[in-house]
């Protein structure tokens, strides 16, 4: 079976239409558009405003900052909050001078924000190839189909990124901010995402341009919150269904919006620079390496799941262990934060200030200062300004002060535990000055395959009092099972601060991979089932394009698409046989699969890991749709039946459950032309088949038309001409 290239013209025309309207959906259906980035292991969306409030898109506290996004219940992010402060501001919008200004985005939502303090008036995403079209059994079968929304004619193969948004607003104290966020999805940088803020003082005040404003602003800050909860897995409370339908371990329902989160600092004193050791008092030697590779600090902030005082058990990493089919599995292992990459000096001088950001601080996620903003407030406003932006670092960061005074953030903390932030300044900026800052968000972590590993261990011998060996990530052997479980999450602060090096290192190399990219995927990825076997067949770009091409890997998962998959398949090109197709014939009948394809080179040019190939994306390829072996081909064609005949559009409980505006044929045999006609003989629809007894089709015509109640005639041919005739009703 080769790649047809007619059926693929059809498809791309399908997916381009379908792309249309969920551009359309996108513009009319939240108050702020929003663009996801899911062509990596961190997924995230990113709205038109300049932050992203509080369940100002998603219907959920957790929502966004999905890693590892394979699966399902990873989101961490809560809220993000971006303000812009000055003082001594003659606003034209009140008519009056407020000694302090603040222009609001976030944390939590309010309708003025898009109306008249962040004002968008460009915003969109930018990818340097499309996505590949994956089909299965003859529909589209990615989750990119929806969320991929790059711009129309926004694919550039010189762009350095997989994606970047675009997005630029007008502010109300008269800067104008652009935002660039930059997405890989080369391994080793596919868990970042990339942010340059350019910051230009042009005077405009409100969406149109309509009023300006010339003044020189003073002590300008640039401030950032983030409220974070590690992570939705293992934060849902195992009794209760979220609104996807997911369930969680049985962690209090504070901790998905961040109770028990904790937040850390480092770097904030460039001049005493120490190690990170936080969990020195708990393991003697853990903790990381808080320098770049040039053995300067990292500046930056992140959070993990802290402990939580209800729970009779040690729930760091947040194991399985009172919720739905307990076995330790880790839910919340991650480490989550942000690195500085850049901060002007001054508008005159563009070098790096190693002393931004000037304020890191705590703050509590409920204030009233982050819940109603209120930019015509003077009070209002002079405390967020001295209390938030302008205030400096802490003498001990909220960690080190949960540490100090109660070992359970849940009870250190207020209402709706605490937020981490930072600010950039304070700067002058007259008409037509500019600041940039960068960062980097990431995530890092055990995988979810050490997760279960690591959980199930310290469960055995913590829940069932079983003896298993612990090795803790150095080597050694202890029978402590929270002293295992613990050291192995706590190895991912260094996994995050690795993270961050490489991070600043693209940054430092312009953003570029150089000469490190992967291959591409293959454009197109097709599965098929059939009665003996499960087909895949794939373009061959790949192996065409890259100089360094190796060869192909397949992948498959059984059940569900957000689960773990299995290399099926190494298809190298040593051999000089390269093939672009696989016959999967170790498929169970009777199951749903799910597959993607990887390309990759021959490690040549990695220079982190020479020798270890570089490879595509998993998430460029990944199915969401199952493929199933399908019942064998019969003998011949005398004993084709059709189901459910009649077809009544309100009968649900004769309908095939996924598939209800579809009949099925069966009992077809391995080849065949199926060609259906009206009552007066008018054909609608032909369909070549091929590989099994059985084949679906969803009721419409081959022009896309839904077709009306009626008798309709099946025709079904085989290759020696013979043919069989069968009559079936619709009743619509």
């Amino acid at each position: 079976m080769k790649f047809n290239q007619e059926k693929f013209n059809l498809r791309f025309s399908m997916k381009l239409w379908l792309s249309l309207l969920i551009l359309l959906f996108a513009y009319t259906s939240f108050g702020a558009d929003a663009r996801w980035i899911k062509i990596s292991s961190l997924h995230n969306f990113y709205q038109a405003i300049g932050s992203e409030p509080e369940e100002d898109v998603g219907a959920e506290q957790q929502f966004g900052m999905r890693w590892n996004a394979f699966y399902d219940h990873q989101d961490m992010q809560a809220a993000k909050g971006m303000w812009i402060g000055v003082t001594n501001y003659a606003d034209p919008l009140a008519g009056t001078t407020y000694n302090y200004k603040i222009a609001y985005c976030g944390p939590r939502p309010r309708p003025t924000i898009s109306e008249n303090e962040f004002m968008p008036i460009d915003f969109g995403m930018r990818g340097k190839n499309a996505a590949p079209t994956l089909i299965v059994d003859g529909e589209l079968a990615s989750d990119l189909d929806w969320d991929d929304l790059v711009d129309e004619n926004g694919y550039d193969i010189f762009q350095e990124a997989d994606r970047m948004i675009h997005n630029t607003v007008n502010t109300s104290v008269g800067i104008t901010m652009t935002r660039k966020v930059h997405a890989y999805s080369q391994q080793y940088y596919d868990n970042m995402m990339i942010h340059e803020y350019t910051f230009v003082n042009t005077g405009i005040v409100n969406q149109d341009a309509g009023i300006t404003h010339n003044q020189t602003l003073t002590d300008v800050y640039f401030h950032w919150q983030y409220r974070n909860a590690v992570a939705g897995e293992g934060t849902v409370e195992g009794s209760t269904l979220d609104f996807r339908g997911r369930r969680g371990w049985g962690t209090p329902q504070n901790c998905r919006w961040g109770m028990n989160t904790m937040n850390a600092v480092i770097g904030e004193d460039p001049n005493n620079p120490v190690t990170v050791s936080m969990f020195a008092d708990e393991l003697g030697t853990m903790g990381a390496d808080a320098y770049d590779y040039d053995n300067t600090m990292l500046r930056g902030i992140y959070s993990w799941h802290g402990r939580h005082s209800t729970l009779s058990y040690d729930n760091i990493g947040s194991p399985n262990y009172l919720g739905w089919l307990a076995d330790g599995m880790l839910g919340a292992s991650q480490f989550m934060g942000a690195v500085v990459l850049h901060a002007d000096t001054s508008p005159s001088d563009p070098t790096d200030d190693v002393s931004q950001p000037r304020t890191t601080r705590k703050i509590e996620s409920n204030d009233p200062e982050t819940t109603s903003n209120n930019q015509f407030s003077s009070s209002r406003m002079e405390t967020g300004y001295v209390d938030f932006i302008s205030a400096g670092h802490e003498a001990l960061s909220h960690s080190e002060q949960v540490k100090s005074q109660n070992q359970f953030p849940d009870q250190f903390a207020v209402a709706g535990g605490y937020s981490s932030s930072w600010s950039f300044g304070p700067y002058t900026m007259a008409i037509g000055d500019t600041i940039r800052i960068a960062w980097a968000e990431a995530v890092a972590g055990l995988d979810h395959k050490k997760n279960y590993e690591i959980g199930n261990t310290w469960f055995r011998a913590e829940a069932l009092g079983e003896n298993p060996v612990m090795e803790l990530p150095n080597g050694s052997v202890t029978t402590n099972a929270d002293d295992y479980k613990n050291a192995w999450v706590y190895s991912g602060v260094d996994s995050l601060m690795e993270t961050f090096r490489r991070a600043r290192f693209l940054y430092k190399n312009g953003l570029s991979l150089g000469n490190t990219l992967p291959p591409d995927p293959p454009q197109t990825f097709e599965v098929t089932s059939q009665g003996t076997r499960i087909f895949l067949s794939w373009a061959d770009n790949a192996a065409t394009s890259h100089p360094n091409f190796e060869g192909y890997k397949i992948f498959r998962a059984k059940g569900q698409y957000d689960s773990t998959y299995y290399e099926i398949a190494d298809l190298n090109y040593t051999d000089g046989n390269l093939v672009h197709e696989y016959s999967d014939v170790n498929a169970e009948r009777g199951q749903l699969y799910f597959y993607y394809i990887i390309s990759y080179d021959d490690g040549s040019t990695n220079v982190l890991e020479p020798g270890v190939s570089l490879r595509s994306s998993a998430f460029y390829t990944r199915t969401n749709k199952g493929a199933s072996m399908l019942k064998p081909p019969a003998d011949g064609i005398d004993n084709i039946t059709i189901v459910p005949n009649p077809y009544v559009l309100s009968n649900r409980e004769l309908q095939y459950v996924g598939e209800e505006s579809s009949i099925k044929f069966w009992n077809l045999p391995d080849r065949c032309t199926i060609n259906i006609f009206t009552e007066r003989g008018d054909k609608i629809y032909t369909y070549n088949h091929e590989g099994s007894g059985v084949a679906t089709w969803n009721l419409l015509t081959s022009s896309r038309q839904i077709i009306v109640s009626g008798v309709y005639i099946a025709v079904f041919e085989a290759p020696s001409g013979e043919k069989s005739i069968r009559k079936f009703i619709v009743i619509r």
